[in-house]
């Protein structure tokens, strides 16, 4: 009789646990008189997970929607005051105007890519973004990376060194987001580079991932320092004065995060800083 009991006890706990996992568990489908202690327990265990899950989903839908709205909101006003700042930049006269005038287009550039950044790491953290990756060409997207950075690189004098670049190398990622990843790595290191100086971008590959190395001949980060980098709104009080928000780098761990890679930092003896990003092979 006790076995018979445990089967039957076990049987209702083992459906119970599949109807959760299946998301069509629902309190009322069991009678709690005719069960055991046990099995009421596991049964309110189950409910108030199902609602906690539900409540989730629900504040997940409700920041996806005011994510969405800010975004709409924000970009006509932004959009106006660029147009009016240059009219005033173009049209005025006096060097003091004209320096005032530069200064709102620049502070609003940087409010523009702010609010970006945030709409970003909010769609990311919600999951309303899709990072889809499949297994494709990997030289395509570094050559749209490298040009995204052209203006930089030549406004500072840098060189653009590629070192095991390969027409045959394939990886598994998501092409939109895995270019905004590595680009924000690249322009870190274009930021903090001395002008003049050199950027190293070197592909390793290996048996299930391939490491895409960006390395500059900046000034290095300590050993305190590397696991902070990734952290969001981090910035360095050593290069306070540096333009940036402390996203670029978070937003990066978190897409490659999605597609199943993931991201390293040192610094080399010889100096400078070396970003390591690992992409699936398939």
């Amino acid at each position: 009789m006790d076995g018979f009991v445990r089967r039957k006890t076990f049987e209702i706990l083992n459906k119970m646990v599949d109807e959760a996992l299946a998301g069509t568990f629902t309190e009322s489908d069991y009678d709690e008189s005719e069960l055991s202690k046990l099995e009421s327990k596991w049964m309110r265990f189950l409910s108030t997970s199902v609602l906690n899950r539900e409540a989730i989903e629900k504040e997940r839908q409700s920041i996806q929607e005011l994510v969405s709205d800010i975004s709409h909101q924000v970009k006509t006003p932004i959009a106006n005051i660029l147009l009016y700042g240059e009219i005033l930049e173009e049209r005025l006269e006096g060097s003091k105007e004209k320096e005032l005038a530069e200064h709102l287009l620049k502070e609003t550039e940087r409010l523009e890519f702010l609010i970006q950044s945030l709409i970003k790491m909010s769609r990311l953290e919600t999951n309303t973004i899709q990072v889809l990756p499949e297994v494709q060409s990997l030289i395509p997207l570094l050559e749209e990376v490298v040009e995204r950075g052209e203006k930089k690189q030549k406004l500072k004098g840098i060189q653009i060194e590629k070192t095991g670049w390969s027409d045959t190398l394939l990886a598994c990622f998501d092409k939109k987001w895995t270019e905004e990843a590595i680009y924000n790595i690249l322009d870190n290191a274009l930021k903090y580079t001395e002008e003049n100086s050199k950027i190293v971008i070197r592909i390793v590959p290996y048996e299930f991932f391939v490491r895409i190395c960006i390395k500059d001949e900046g000034p290095g980060v300590t050993e305190e320092e590397a696991p902070l980098l990734f952290k969001r709104f981090y910035r360095s009080p050593r290069f306070s004065e540096k333009e940036g928000v402390g996203l670029g780098l978070y937003l990066s761990r978190e897409i490659l995060r999605k597609e199943g890679g993931y991201i390293k930092v040192t610094s080399p003896k010889e100096g400078g800083t070396e970003f390591s990003v690992f992409l699936k092979c398939y």
